[in-house]
C-alpha cells in the first residue's frame, strides 16, 4: 500500500492518491469516508453493495460517495488505484448533490461527463507511479481550473466537523452563522448526509483514530467527551463497522492497519474523513 500527495494546487480538493497491490488474496473492511475516485489498475476486484449487503465485481472506473458506514472489499490478487477527495474536492472536481451517490458508486464517466475509461488505460499504460501521479496531477489541475469556486461556508463547515467544535447541530448552525435549514441543505449537497448524522460519523472517526493507537489504555479515556460513556461509543462502533470494538481490534486488518500506518507517515491525518480543510 503507497499513498502519495498530489500537487501543491490539488492538496485542499485531494487527500492522497492511494496505490493497493497485491498478489494473494486479501479482504478488508473500508472506514466511513468522504468521496473516492478508483481505478482497477490490474486483476479482478469485489466492493459491496451497502444497498443489499452482496459483493459485486468492482465496477472500474468509480466514483464512490461518500459513506456513513463499513463497506467490504476483495479481490484474489489485483492492483487497485484511489483518489480520495475532500469535500471541498466534491464541490470543485465534481459538484452536484452529495446525497444523490451518498453510499453508492456510479460510472466515473457519467459524473465527469467524460471518457473515464481512456483516463484508466492511461493509467494502466504507466510504468510506475511517479507516472501515475504525475497523469492524474495534469487531468485533475485542469478540471479544478475549470470547475466550480471554493465555498467558503463549506470549508468552514468542514473545520467544525473536523475538529468536533460542534456538539449539536445548533451549535453546528451558531457557528457557521446559518439557520439549521440553510445548514441541512449545505451538509447533504456537500458532505452527503444530515448534519446530525454527520456529527455522529466525526465524533466516531475521532475517536477511532484515538484508539487505535492506544489499545493498552482503558477505552474510556479515549473516547470522544461527546460519547456518554463506553456503552454509546460500543454502540455507535456496531452502527458504523458493523461489529464490536473487541472483534475489530483483534481481527488482522491487513489493508486497514497499513492504510492507517501510512496515511499518518504521508499525510497527518489516520483516516480520511479526519483529513483536515485547507484554507490557502
Amino acid at each position: 500500500m503507497r499513498f502519495h500527495l498530489p500537487a501543491p494546487e490539488l492538496r485542499d480538493l485531494i487527500t492522497a492518491y492511494v496505490i493497493v497491490e497485491s498478489t494473494g488474496p486479501l479482504s478488508d473492511f473500508l472506514h466511513p469516508e468522504w468521496a473516492n475516485i478508483r481505478f482497477v489498475l490490474w486483476g479482478s476486484w469485489e466492493i459491496q453493495d451497502l444497498a443489499t449487503g452482496a459483493m459485486a465485481p468492482a465496477m472500474a472506473p468509480a466514483l464512490f460517495g461518500p459513506t456513513d458506514r463499513t463497506r467490504q472489499f476483495s479481490s484474489p490478487a489485483g492492483g487497485l488505484l484511489g483518489v480520495g477527495l475532500t469535500p471541498m474536492g466534491w464541490v470543485r472536481l465534481v459538484g452536484g448533490n452529495a446525497a444523490a451517490i451518498s453510499n453508492k458508486v456510479v460510472p466515473l464517466g457519467d459524473a465527469f461527463g467524460t471518457n473515464g475509461e481512456e483516463l484508466a488505460r492511461s493509467l494502466r499504460a504507466c510504468t510506475d507511479d511517479a507516472g501515475r501521479v504525475a497523469l492524474l496531477d495534469t487531468v485533475l489541475t485542469r478540471r479544478a481550473r475549470n470547475g466550480s469556486k471554493r465555498s467558503l461556508l463549506a470549508l468552514k463547515a468542514h473545520e467544525v466537523l473536523v475538529s468536533g467544535s460542534a456538539a449539536d447541530v445548533a451549535e453546528f448552525a451558531e457557528q457557521l452563522g446559518v439557520q439549521q435549514a440553510k445548514l441541512n441543505r449545505l451538509c447533504l449537497r456537500v458532505f452527503g448526509f444530515t448534519p446530525k448524522r454527520l456529527l455522529r460519523r466525526q465524533r466516531f472517526l475521532r475517536t477511532l483514530g484515538a484508539v487505535r493507537d492506544s489499545l493498552d489504555r482503558p477505552l474510556t479515556e479515549l473516547i470522544d467527551p461527546a460519547y456518554y460513556d463506553q456503552a454509546h461509543f460500543n454502540r455507535d462502533f456496531k452502527a458504523f463497522m458493523g461489529t464490536t470494538p473487541r472483534a475489530y481490534f483483534s481481527s488482522p486488518r491487513e489493508v486497514l492497519r497499513r492504510a492507517v500506518e501510512e496515511r499518518l507517515r504521508v499525510i497527518g491525518a489516520p483516516v480520511q474523513g479526519l483529513h483536515p480543510s485547507k484554507r490557502d
